[in-house]
C-alpha cells in the first residue's frame, strides 16, 4: 500500500509549472504562426503587384484597339444603315406579291374578281379587300368558307350582296295560286284571261334594244365591266396575321435606325381579270 504523504499544495505547483510549459510553447507556435503569414501575405502582395504590372501593357493595347473599333463603327453608321435600308426595302418588294398570290390561291372561280387591295393595319396584321360579282345566296355563303380557308386569316366580313331571287308571295284575292315572283314584280290574277293580259302587258313593258348593263356589249376596254343581270357586287374583307408594313427611308435615315418603319397607303391591283395595276 502507497500512502502520499506529501501535502497538496506540491502537487498543485507541480502541475502549474507543466500549464506553463503548455502556454509558452503555444505562444511560441503563435508568434511562429504569425510571423508565417506575414512573410505569406507580403509575397502574394508583391507577387500580385508583379502581375499587375505585367499586364497592364496588355490592357492598354487592348483599349487601344476597343477605341479603334469604335471610331470605325461610327464612322460606318450610315453605311451600314443604309445597306440595312436597302436590304430592307429589297426585301419588301416581294410581300405584296406574294400576299396577293396566296390570297387568289383560295378565291372561287365563280367569285368574277374586279380588284384586290392590301393595307397594313399594325405590326403583323393586314386587311385585305377584294371587289367582285357573284350570281347567288348559296355563292355568297361558300365564298365566305372559301376564304377561310386561307392560313394567316382572322376574320373575313362580306357586303353588297342584294337578293334577287324570285319567293312565293302570300296569297291574294286576285292571285289564289301562289306564284313565285321577285321583290319588284307584281303577282299575276289566278285568272287565265286576266293571266293572259297581265303576261302581255308585262311583256309589252320590257325594256328592247340595247340595255349597256355592267358595260357588256361596248369596245370600252378601259372601264372594268360591272354587274350582269341577276348578279351582285360583293366586297370581301380579310383581316389577315401577315406583316406587309414598308419600310420608312426618311425615318430611318433621320434616326440613325435600320429596318422597317410605319409604312404608308398600300398598292393595290384593279381589274385583276386585265391584270392592269394602279397605285
Amino acid at each position: 500500500m502507497k500512502l502520499n504523504l506529501l501535502p497538496q499544495s506540491v502537487s498543485k505547483a507541480g502541475a502549474a509549472r507543466g500549464m506553463v510549459v503548455v502556454a509558452l510553447a503555444m505562444a511560441v507556435l503563435g508568434v511562429l504562426a504569425a510571423v508565417f503569414m506575414t512573410v505569406t501575405s507580403d509575397k502574394m502582395l508583391a507577387d500580385a503587384k508583379e502581375s499587375a504590372i505585367s499586364k497592364q501593357k496588355l490592357a492598354a493595347d487592348a483599349k487601344a484597339t476597343a477605341d479603334q473599333a469604335e471610331a470605325q463603327i461610327a464612322a460606318a453608321t450610315i453605311i451600314t444603315k443604309n445597306q440595312k435600308l436597302a436590304e430592307a426595302m429589297n426585301e419588301h418588294n416581294r410581300k405584296y406579291v406574294d400576299l396577293y398570290r396566296d390570297v387568289l390561291r383560295y378565291v372561287p372561280s365563280y367569285y368574277r374578281l374586279e380588284s384586290i387591295r392590301a393595307t397594313p393595319t399594325g405590326p403583323g396584321a393586314s386587311s385585305v379587300t377584294l371587289v367582285g360579282y357573284i350570281e347567288s345566296f348559296r355563292q355568297y355563303a361558300d365564298l365566305a368558307i372559301a376564304l377561310w380557308k386561307i392560313p394567316d386569316a382572322m376574320t373575313v366580313t362580306r357586303a353588297g350582296y342584294q337578293i334577287d331571287d324570285a319567293s312565293v308571295q302570300p296569297l291574294t284575292e286576285s292571285d289564289q295560286i301562289g306564284s313565285a315572283i321577285k321583290a319588284d314584280e307584281t303577282p299575276l290574277p289566278s285568272d287565265p284571261l286576266a293571266r293572259m293580259e297581265a303576261m302581255i302587258a308585262q311583256a309589252a313593258s320590257e325594256p328592247r334594244g340595247f340595255l349597256n348593263i355592267g358595260g357588256f356589249g361596248t369596245t370600252d376596254v378601259t372601264s372594268p365591266r360591272g354587274a350582269m343581270p341577276g348578279y351582285s357586287q360583293v366586297t370581301m374583307t380579310v383581316t389577315m396575321s401577315r406583316d406587309i408594313q414598308t419600310p420608312d427611308p426618311r425615318a430611318t435615315i433621320a434616326s440613325g435606325g435600320g429596318a422597317p418603319g410605319p409604312s404608308g397607303v398600300a398598292p393595290g391591283f384593279g381589274n385583276v381579270p386585265g391584270g392592269g395595276a394602279r397605285r
